[in-house]
């Protein structure tokens, strides 16, 4: 995953669920400056990057059952 695609992840999963970016990096990788560093032309590893990617998709797939759950 390259930077740019990361960054629009981290923000849209931000957007969509009323999170701050810096949120989502530190609990993925504990590291909350992550996102402020890649919008600001910095990197990380590609295994930071998975961790990253790994938590959104997890996150977001628990945020999605606890919607179905709270619609019953």
């Amino acid at each position: 995953m390259d930077r740019e695609k990361l960054i629009t992840l981290i923000k849209e999963h931000a957007e969509n669920f009323g999170l701050a970016p810096a949120t989502i990096t530190g609990k993925a990788v504990d590291n909350s400056r992550l996102y402020s560093r890649l919008v600001s032309g910095g990197d990380c590893t590609t295994s930071i990057a998975a961790k990253v990617s790994d938590w959104v998709d997890a996150d977001r797939a628990r945020r999605s059952e606890a919607m179905k759950g709270a619609a019953e």
